[in-house]
């Protein structure tokens, strides 16, 4: 049965079980009409009959569907406002890298191959003048063997330069965004950093009991010593850094796990010249209705 799903709405859908609460929607399992199982987001409706949210939540959809990459979560189906909008999204039934590091640790080979493939989706969404903004273990999902970033309700474009005040999860924010600076791929970096820590060392580089004393230590702790080979050390402390101008580009650090020379930063870093993704062009090419 072939179905095409970009003429699918939110009733087309078969919902199973509820796979997840936050704050702005739900996530459920859903069957699609030819049998597949999908992530379906629906959005709150505070959300939808709240402007600045609905607005984000499109462009959620927008995104989604419109990026292709093979480390990006792939969009299937969506609507971007209205009483009927939702989004469809692959389900991954091996969950999140988050889940899967709970039960153990990944030997360093597999974290290596999950690092690189992160690091090549989110050098894509720099290319796209995309700033992802919440990079973290719970938004990297699995699929034999293949690591997808998802989660781009938040994302910062040209279009949407400020989606929120401050985004991310503090545990992998970077120092800038404590301070009230606007979000670039530099932080982007920096999160792919802690991300990089947690998954080669076992553990979080700063851990705290409150938000002041998290803050703290992003904004002045150094990471803790490792045991990781001094390549590896390098480029992730070099994601790490606390200014965004002395800080590794994520380009930078895949050729340090590809075994590539280091290649200078370039000079504008904060600003990729990537061709311009505009929404209205996203929505009028993927989006009817």
């Amino acid at each position: 049965m072939t179905v095409d799903y970009r003429r699918l709405s939110r009733k087309d859908f078969r919902l199973e079980m509820l796979l997840g609460l936050g704050r702005s929607s739900q996530v459920y399992l859903a069957k699609a009409p030819d049998g597949a199982r999908v992530a379906l987001k629906v959005p709150r409706r505070e959300v939808r009959e709240n402007k600045h949210l609905a607005d984000r939540f499109a462009q959620e959809v927008a995104l989604s569907l419109t990026l292709s990459h093979p480390n990006l979560v792939k969009g299937l189906s969506g609507r971007p406002a209205g009483n009927g909008a939702f989004l469809a999204l692959e389900y991954f039934p091996e969950g999140s890298l988050e889940d899967l590091i709970v039960q153990a640790p990944l030997p360093q080979a597999n974290a290596i191959e999950c690092l690189k493939q992160l690091a090549s989706a989110v050098i894509f969404l720099h290319s796209q003048s995309i700033v992802h903004q919440d990079i973290k273990t719970s938004n990297v999902y699995l699929c034999s063997g293949t690591y997808k970033l998802g989660d781009l309700g938040v994302a910062k474009t040209r279009d949407n330069p400020r989606p929120l005040e401050r985004a991310g999860s503090p545990f992998y924010m970077a120092p800038e965004l404590f301070r009230g600076e606007p979000a670039s791929p530099a932080s982007d970096a920096y999160s792919l950093g802690v991300l990089a820590f947690e998954l080669l060392t076992g553990k979080r580089p700063f851990r705290a009991d409150t938000y002041e004393e998290l803050s703290y230590a992003h904004l002045h702790n150094a990471p803790p010593a490792t045991r990781l080979e001094k390549h590896l050390d390098e480029a992730v402390r070099g994601l790490m850094a606390k200014e965004p101008s002395s800080r590794w580009t994520v380009q930078q650090f895949l050729n340090a796990l590809e075994g590539k020379p280091r290649v200078a930063k370039p000079s504008s870093s904060e600003e990729p010249k990537g061709k311009k993704l505009s929404l209205q062009r996203l929505f009028s090419r993927r989006i009817k209705g």
